[in-house]
């Protein structure tokens, strides 16, 4: 029993150590929901907010802000809504996508490769999105998960 005992505890060390590289290698610094304009020069314009008019083709998403040597970094996003929509749409190519039984959350996985140290994810509301709050979950990494709310009316 001993040895098993030293066996876990050295595993845990190394597992440790393991991820105190990985959070060397990348370190969030802010992370914002909000809304997705018209391309303002060669980038989208993104505007911070907590509310999300449900209006037919109105972009919204989320950006974070990282401080990483990885030239590309890992994420999985959780999007729930308070009721099921009428579609969650295609995912792009190279996006795995699945929902919950009950249909309220889509989790996305995938590779996004920072750009001047921000990675972004955009959704669009089409008609039948639910009113109420809407709760983002992302992963980036090893890193610990972000929460963004916003408010559909």
């Amino acid at each position: 029993m001993a040895i098993s005992l030293c066996l876990s505890l050295c595993t845990c060390a190394a597992f440790q150590a393991q991820a105190q590289v990985k959070t060397e290698k990348l370190q969030v610094l802010s992370a914002q929901a909000g809304l997705v304009g018209p391309p303002a020069g060669a980038a989208l314009q993104f505007t911070p907010s907590a509310e999300l008019p449900l209006a037919d083709g109105q972009e919204f998403g989320w950006r974070v802000t990282l401080k990483t040597t990885l030239k590309h970094v890992r994420v999985r996003e959780e999007l729930t809504l308070p009721a099921e929509p009428k579609t969650w749409g295609d995912p792009e190519p190279g996006v795995k996508r699945k929902t919950s039984p009950d249909g309220r959350t889509a989790t996305t996985e995938w590779l996004l490769e920072p750009t001047s140290g921000v990675i972004q994810s955009t959704w669009t509301v089409t008609s039948g999105d639910p009113k109420g709050s809407w709760v983002l979950k992302l992963w980036i990494e090893d890193q610990p998960v972000q929460v963004l709310r916003l408010q559909a009316r």
